[in-house]
């Protein structure tokens, strides 16, 4: 039940208008597409753009390994062609070489590798290792007495063909080298020499780097081992690839793709073959893509603001259009609501709003003739009733004055009943010969100061009285005899019952579009169960003793002003009483009989 009524509060509280919600259905409805097209348009850009980036470094893969299978296959070609010659094994089989046979072998490497890049090494190599001969330097490993068992030598020892062998070392210039391509030089079935060829770094990236590609491609070169023959894509000073890579490279055996991160990139790898067993990874980095998505995403995102805000400055134009009928009829209710009856919808289409305008104008027509009708009845009545409300007054206030001359007379001279017989007959005179039910605020006043004078006599030094009022009101039209019922009521119910000197103050200003007046004493107050039945009362126009005249005073304000204007009583016990009247302020307005009825 709780969870219920809360519910109804939030609704009453959230509360919008048909073009507010007609508003935010067209903006949703244009720009829901706009951002559903925009974030689809990314994102199958994004997956597009990953999809031709790993196409192409498969592609680039493949063409790297067909290059280095090719470079691989020409050094065996010339190694064998070069094993094979006859005047070479000659030299190598006899017991002495001489300078020109020397000279004779150098001359055939160079031929060999006349053209090969002149960072490539070749080194031939006797059996018992008392010949050797080089095209750079002959590096320490092909000591055939101290590593005839071990190495290259070992591999060349077992195959009868060219072997590829997976072997890093450094030159004492500095030059890096990564693989050997060797092959045995036999006579009769046996080993009498050896001829390798030491293929460095560069020539290798050259070989690799000759794959045509508008991506900026690094590659890794690995054996069957995983020993890291040429490095330029993972960071690390170890010559074999890392467990986790060789996880990462075994999950992907059906896509030979993977991404890394920091910095992000994608890697794809490929297998040569069986006779090679290497293996070549190549990565690209993503952050190109990314940045080419980004740069998309940033046009996406341009375009869909300006047609949300295309969308945003259009939709109040189109709403506004289809709402104006909608409107020109709530404008004649309110028109109508605020007495208006004359007020007519101007039918200017023939749709449903047209039909809804025609049918309220005959609803009004119908309901004036009904008003009409009536009208003189109802004012009749309530002329009667103020009439009898005015004429209440006039005895309850006569018996209270006669009252206290009649005390007076007995506790005093004749000089104090002179002047209140005087004020006395300065209020019946306005009572009796002014008819209107009207009087300025001045002559209220006036009244007010009268009376007060009465009461100053009878009650000697008992309260203090001021009067405060704004002199720009002071000309404005109010009911007769609204301030001096009260005045009356405050002496004889706060001030009179007190222990004491009392005061008392009239106070009169306007407020924004309001007039307000204050009874204020600080008399003995009203008790908090007395105050809510006294204007309990007030609000039922309820009389009771002692109330007569503030519900009078209540009854003939709301009858003259509407429900909303009238008294409001506010009181502590022992501290005091604030009676308070609120009124329309309407300059030069003037309350008249045939004006009450017609309000």
């Amino acid at each position: 039940m709780i969870k219920m009524v809360r519910m109804k509060e939030v609704s009453q509280k959230v509360h919008l208008s048909f073009f507010a919600k007609l508003l935010i259905c067209f903006t949703f409805i244009s720009i829901i597409p706009v951002l559903v097209f925009g974030i689809l348009s990314y994102h199958f850009s994004f997956n597009n753009s990953m999809r031709e980036l790993e196409q192409q470094s498969n592609a680039i893969v493949e063409n790297s390994i067909d290059n280095l299978e090719h470079a691989i296959e020409e050094y065996i070609k010339a190694l064998s062609f070069f094993c094979a010659d006859e005047e070479v094994i000659s030299i190598l089989n006899s017991k002495e070489i001489l300078k020109p046979a020397q000279t004779a072998v150098y001359q055939k490497m160079y031929i060999l590798l006349a053209t090969r890049p002149e960072t490539v090494a070749m080194h031939v190599i006797k059996a018992d290792g008392t010949f050797s001969v080089s095209t750079a330097f002959l590096p320490e490993i092909y000591d055939v007495e101290q590593h005839y068992d071990w190495g290259v030598f070992r591999e060349l020892n077992k195959s009868n063909d060219a072997v590829i062998y997976s072997n890093r070392f450094t030159s004492p210039i500095g030059k890096a080298y990564c693989m050997t391509i060797a092959q045995t030089i036999k006579k009769g079935g046996k080993i009498i020499g050896y001829s390798i060829i030491d293929i460095p770094e560069d020539v290798l990236e050259t070989i690799l780097a000759s794959s045509k590609s508008i991506q900026p491609i690094s590659y890794t070169v690995i054996d069957q081992n995983y020993y890291l023959l040429y490095n330029r894509i993972f960071s690390t000073n170890d010559i074999f690839l890392n467990s986790k890579l060789r996880g990462s490279l075994s999950a992907s055996k059906s896509t030979k793709r993977f991404y890394m991160e920091n910095p992000q990139r994608l890697i794809t790898w490929g297998v040569m073959p069986e006779k090679t067993s290497l293996t070549i990874i190549a990565s690209v980095p993503v952050d190109l893509v990314v940045m080419n998505n980004n740069y998309i995403a940033g046009t996406t995102v341009v375009v869909v603001i300006i047609a949300i805000l295309i969308c945003i400055l259009v939709s109040p134009i189109v709403v506004h259009i289809l709402t104006r009928p909608l409107n020109e009829i709530v404008e004649v209710m309110k028109k109508v609501q605020q007495g208006n009856t004359s007020a007519r919808v101007l039918v200017r289409k023939k749709d449903e709003f047209g039909f809804i305008a025609s049918h309220f104008n005959m609803t009004l027509d119908k309901l004036n003739g009904l008003y009409e009708t009536n009208l003189e009845k109802q004012n009749r009545l309530r002329l009667s009733e103020l009439k009898a409300l005015q004429a209440q007054i006039n005895p309850h206030f006569l018996y209270n004055t006669l009252d206290s001359i009649k005390w007076l007379a007995k506790l005093n001279g004749v000089n104090d009943i002179g002047i209140m017989v005087s004020q006395l007959g300065r209020l019946l005179k306005n009572s009796i010969h002014n008819q209107n039910d009207s009087i300025q605020i001045r002559d209220e006043v006036a009244l007010a100061e009268s009376y007060l004078a009465i009461q100053k006599i009878r009650y000697g030094d008992k309260f203090e009285a001021e009067i405060h009022v704004d002199e720009n009101i002071m000309p404005c039209v109010v009911p007769k005899f609204i301030i001096q019922p009260l005045v009356e009521n405050a002496i004889i119910h706060g001030i009179e019952n007190k222990i004491g000197k009392a005061k008392l103050m009239i106070r009169g200003t306007r407020k924004n579009d309001l007039i307000i007046f204050e009874i204020i004493d600080d008399g003995v107050g009203i008790n908090e169960e007395k105050l809510v039945t006294l204007n309990q009362r007030a609000e039922e126009n309820e009389e009771s003793k002692g109330s007569i005249g503030i519900t009078n005073v209540d009854k003939r304000i709301k009858l003259y002003y509407g429900e909303e204007y009238g008294l409001n009583i506010i009181s502590l016990e022992n501290v005091g009483t604030i009676t308070r009247i609120t009124i329309p302020f309407k300059e030069g307005y003037s309350v008249k009989e045939k004006e009450v009825g017609q309000a």
